[in-house]
C-alpha cells in the first residue's frame, strides 16, 4: 500500500503514465520539446490504412480544443503555426513511415531505416506508448538527431454537433456569400465574411506592393459550382462540407470551417483536395 501509494502521481495505482516529451538537436541547436499528443487518422498514401502521429512541440498542445476537431492534423497546424515540432507517423504495424520536422516556416522530412531505434511497448486503438531515438550521435551537430518518448491516450472519434439542414442554413448562405465576395473581388466585403483573425490577417497585406498579386491568388483558389454535402454545428463552431470545381474544372471537394462571432457565422478556414 505504501509503494502504491509512492508512485501514485505517476501511475495511479497501475494506471497508465499519460505524457510525452522529447529533445531535438538540430544542427547543434538544442530544443526542448515539452509538450506532446497523438491521434489516429487515414494514412496520407493509403487512405485504407490507419497510422498514428505523435507530435512533440516545444509550445503547449490544447487537447481539449482538438478532442471535435474532425481535421485534428489541420487543427494543429493553426494550434501549432511558428512552434517548433517533431511528427512521428507511425504505422499499424509498428514500423515508422516518417518523421516530419517543422521549425517556424521550414519543412524536413526523414524516412527509411537504420537511422532510429524504435522501443514500441503499445499500439492500439486507444494507446501508444515507446521511445525514439536517432542512432547517429554526429547528427546532433551536423542535421537532426531527436530523442523522444511517449505514453499517450489515443482521442475517440469526434463528435461532430447536430446536422444542418440542406444547403446548410444561414452557414450555407455565410459561405456562398463569402465566396461571392471573392470572385468580385471586393476586399471590403470579403473582410466581413471571416473571422477577426482570419480578417486581420489579409488587411495586414492590403497595402504591399503585391498586394493585388496575392490577392489574384486567393480568388483563383475559390470554389467553383459549390455543392453543399453536409454540415454540423456545435456551439459556436461548424464545419461544412462541399463538392465542386477548382480553376481548371477539376472535381474537388472542400471543407468549411465556421465560427460564430458577434452572433454571425464567420469563415474560419477552408481546405480543399481532388475528389467528389
Amino acid at each position: 500500500m505504501t509503494k502504491c501509494l509512492a508512485v501514485s502521481l505517476l501511475l495511479a495505482c497501475g494506471g497508465a503514465l499519460a505524457d510525452g516529451a522529447g529533445t531535438l538537436y538540430h544542427n547543434g541547436k538544442v530544443t526542448a520539446l515539452e509538450h506532446a499528443y497523438a491521434w489516429p487518422g487515414p494514412d496520407p498514401f493509403d487512405k485504407t490504412r490507419q497510422i498514428t502521429t505523435v507530435v512533440f512541440a516545444d509550445r503547449p498542445i490544447d487537447a481539449a480544443a482538438l478532442r471535435d476537431e474532425r481535421d485534428r492534423g489541420h487543427a494543429l497546424e493553426t494550434m501549432l503555426r511558428g512552434a517548433t515540432r517533431v511528427d512521428l507517423n507511425i504505422e499499424a504495424d509498428g514500423s515508422v513511415q516518417n518523421v516530419n520536422l517543422r521549425l517556424g516556416d521550414t519543412f524536413g522530412s526523414q524516412s527509411g531505416s537504420g537511422w532510429y531505434t524504435l522501443d514500441l511497448k503499445r499500439n492500439d486503438a486507444q494507446r501508444i506508448e515507446g521511445s525514439f531515438r536517432s542512432n547517429n550521435e554526429s547528427d546532433k551537430q551536423d542535421g537532426s538527431y531527436y530523442d523522444l518518448r511517449f505514453a499517450l491516450d489515443l482521442p475517440g472519434p469526434a463528435d461532430p454537433g447536430v446536422a444542418l439542414p440542406a444547403g446548410g442554413g444561414d452557414l450555407g448562405k455565410a459561405y456562398l456569400a463569402h465566396l461571392a465576395a471573392l470572385r468580385k473581388g471586393d476586399v471590403d466585403a470579403l473582410v466581413g465574411t471571416m473571422t477577426r483573425e482570419r480578417a486581420a490577417e489579409l488587411q495586414a497585406h492590403r497595402n504591399d506592393a503585391d498586394f493585388k498579386m496575392m490577392f489574384g491568388f486567393i480568388q483563383s483558389q475559390a470554389l467553383r459550382a459549390p455543392k453543399y454535402v453536409a454540415g454540423h454545428v456545435k456551439g459556436d463552431s461548424a464545419t461544412l462540407d462541399y463538392q465542386g470545381k477548382d480553376a481548371d474544372g477539376k472535381a474537388v471537394v472542400s471543407t468549411v470551417s465556421m465560427r460564430r462571432e458577434d452572433g454571425a457565422w464567420k469563415v474560419e478556414k477552408e481546405s480543399t483536395q481532388a475528389g467528389g
